[in-house]
């Protein structure tokens, strides 16, 4: 982990920039981490929860041979669709020998195309609606990646697919204000004091007031003293959302001053029935499989809590296990409405 690391993060929410250069420069950014000597590229894509076809979006290369992208999509143009599926799922932060254990011939056929490869580092960045983004670099030896490894990509991943989610769904909510502070912000701090200047709706109650004074806080800390001196501190307490609600974003106003705001950005789930907003967010990451830490991380609350919200779910569900939860999930999203925007 480098301070890179943490110019990544700050790149994924930084809203001042065109949609079309948001995935280059994330790429441009973090290419003193991904790039591992072969080159590194971006890919933005749909991967319908419900089941079908991987559809690419958009794709970006930032080093590397100059024809990567065209080996790397006629790798996955020949790759069958539901192993495609497979390789692009959420919770993904691996080599692909370690994600095709079982199938070895997967890899064989993606070096076949980038032959001078021998292992790919994916991590995928995919919100419960199914858009995502890739990034991926090829690897020279065959790798296994550390647990410790695992869990930096996979806390990056996090702050990615908030980053884009809030992009998405801010370009969708362009035509009508939600609120009248910037960015259908519901909350306005000094960056400074971290006082209040402006709140809206959940914002204005003390306990939401306290818990986004707290998390300017501690995005600060990450970005300032520890972006150098511990990144891994500043990674642990900078989380990918806050009370599983707001993105903390910077904004400059006409003035050139900086403000720190708290925008709405919670993942779109499905349609509770009978389950809380936050319960049914907590068991749409445990579906993708995230462990309880990570979607502690994810939703920026406690680990307890996330226990908690499982238990009282599955009860209210009437499953005892987690393979049951995950089957009556499916079921529900095969008849179920989404909660909240749609972001497709």
């Amino acid at each position: 982990m480098s301070s890179a690391a943490i110019d990544l993060v700050e790149a994924a929410y930084d809203l001042d920039i065109e949609d079309s250069r948001w995935l280059p420069r994330l790429l441009e950014v973090g290419a003193p981490i991904i790039d591992q000597g072969l080159g590194a590229a971006g890919i933005r894509y749909s991967r319908p929860p419900e089941g079908g076809a991987v559809e690419i979006l958009e794709m970006h290369m930032v080093s590397g041979p100059a024809d990567f992208l065209e080996r790397h999509q006629r790798a996955i143009a020949t790759t069958p669709p539901d192993a495609l599926r497979e390789q692009a799922r959420p919770h993904l932060a691996a080599t692909m020998s370690e994600n095709t254990r079982d199938s070895p011939e997967a890899l064989e056929h993606y070096t076949s195309h980038v032959d001078y490869c021998k292992d790919l580092l994916g991590i995928t960045a995919v919100d419960p609606n199914g858009l995502g983004v890739a990034i991926i670099a090829p690897l020279a030896e065959v790798t296994t990646l550390s647990g410790r490894s695992k869990r930096r990509w996979q806390m990056i991943a996090a702050h990615v697919s908030a980053g884009h989610r809030l992009r998405h769904g801010l370009s969708i909510q362009r035509a009508a204000s939600a609120t009248s502070l910037p960015y259908n912000a519901e909350a306005v701090l000094d960056p400074k004091s971290f006082e209040l200047i402006g709140a809206e709706g959940e914002a204005k109650t003390s306990s939401g007031a306290s818990a986004v004074r707290g998390a300017a806080i501690r995005v600060d800390r990450a970005r300032g003293r520890l972006r150098k001196g511990d990144p891994d501190k500043a990674f642990e307490i900078w989380k990918a959302l806050v009370q599983g609600r707001w993105s903390m974003v910077d904004w400059f106003d006409t003035d050139g001053r900086r403000f720190v705001l708290a925008v709405p950005n919670p993942p779109d789930v499905l349609d509770p029935r009978g389950l809380t907003e936050r319960e049914m967010q907590v068991v749409t990451y445990a579906m993708f499989g995230h462990s309880n830490k990570m979607i502690a991380y994810h939703l920026g609350i406690s680990t307890p809590r996330v226990s908690f919200l499982l238990t009282s779910s599955m009860k209210k569900l009437g499953v005892r296990t987690h393979a049951q939860l995950v089957k009556k999930l499916h079921d529900l999203r095969a008849v179920a409405p989404r909660n909240g925007n749609d972001r497709s």
